[in-house]
């Protein structure tokens, strides 16, 4: 896919479709006519109103579901003159080269200080229709929803969002890179919770027949323990993406048409060891982690260190697992051909 399907021109005139909504004020679809409380905005508020989190609805929402509205109610109408609720400092840029660039947005938004926001619009479409369904999103809680996992930022700080991804190896770089840097990350990780009567009867169920569950291992001890439904529960915790796997690094190594993303990797089994691992240039060909992942978990990386090999100029060993990618003391990690490599 190009993003330049039909010139230049074509990119200027979707960059300055999209430039003057989001440098402009936004005026909602429905601004001035009837509307009416969604569920989901119904449970967004009740959710604001009790924990006092981060929303996008407007305060007339907010206000409608604290005096008794219900889903399916009228609410306030919206001024015509409503702006981009909380997100500050728009910029409007053209991102990639050659036939990859693209018209992107950075913003940043209120509810979550420090953070530079990126996204990467499809360069075919209306660009006033494109930016008005982006800022569309943003106004009914998609930022919201996409932070309750937050995104590593890439190189430049940019943490980008739902947009298209960055084209070629920078995708697949961000693409792992995130996945190492946030590791198993189940949602609400780190927040209060309390064990409710369902888990309570599957943890009860599991511990008196076993069989499968997918409750976390904290939940059934509290159970094995006497806790009752409503008592507190340890926080979720995030976990490494790879069991004994630490000090990840992701990096783009080779040149030419050799370039290719790699991690290089410590195992707690191998202490004295840095290994290194080659991906292939294309995701869909063992170029996800989760290929890496599964490959170390069930003994890849031990079955490889029973004759070492060699170390590449650089101190890594490059693993040999089996596939058509390449794991670097650093020790190589895969049978396939590193091409003129010579290490990151």
């Amino acid at each position: 896919m190009t993003s330049q399907p039909d010139g230049a021109r074509d990119l200027d005139r979707q960059f300055a479709e999209i430039d003057a909504v989001l440098r402009g004020p936004w005026v909602p679809p429905d601004a001035g006519h009837p509307r009416v409380l969604t569920l989901d905005a119904y449970a967004e508020a009740r959710q604001s109103i009790k924990r006092a989190g981060l929303t996008s609805l407007d305060q007339a929402t907010i206000e409608a579901v604290r005096g008794g509205a219900q889903p399916g109610d009228p609410l306030p109408l919206l001024p015509p003159d409503y702006h981009i609720g909380h997100v500050t400092d728009p910029a409007v840029i053209i991102t990639g080269s050659g036939q990859e660039r693209l018209v992107a947005v950075l913003f940043s938004h209120q509810h979550f200080p420090g953070v530079r926001f990126g996204y990467r619009f499809s360069p075919y479409g209306d660009g006033r229709s494109a930016a008005l369904a982006f800022i569309e999103a943003i106004e009914t809680g998609e930022l919201h929803r996409m932070m309750s996992v937050p995104r590593s930022p890439d190189k430049a700080g940019i943490v980008w969002t739902w947009g298209l991804p960055a084209p070629g190896l920078d995708a697949q770089h961000t693409e792992i890179e995130t996945a190492f840097a946030q590791g198993w990350r189940p949602a609400g990780v780190g927040e209060p919770r309390f064990l409710t009567e369902r888990a309570y009867a599957d943890a009860r169920r599991v511990l008196g027949h076993g069989g499968w569950t997918g409750l976390d291992l904290a939940t059934i001890e509290a159970v094995r323990g006497g806790a009752q439904p409503g008592d507190p529960l340890p926080p979720l915790q995030a976990e490494p993406y790879i069991t004994r796997v630490t000090d990840t690094e992701v990096i783009i190594t080779g040149r030419g048409q050799d370039r290719r993303v790699a991690v290089l990797f410590t195992h707690t089994d191998f202490p004295s060891v840095r290994f290194g691992h080659r991906f292939p240039p294309n995701l869909a060909v063992h170029g996800d982690p989760i290929y890496l992942k599964e490959e170390i978990e069930t003994g890849a990386l031990h079955r490889m260190m029973q004759t070492p090999p060699a170390a590449d100029t650089t101190r890594h060993h490059l693993d040999n697992l089996g596939r058509p990618s390449s794991t670097a003391r650093i020790i190589p990690t895969s049978r396939g051909s590193a091409g003129q490599d010579r290490g990151p």
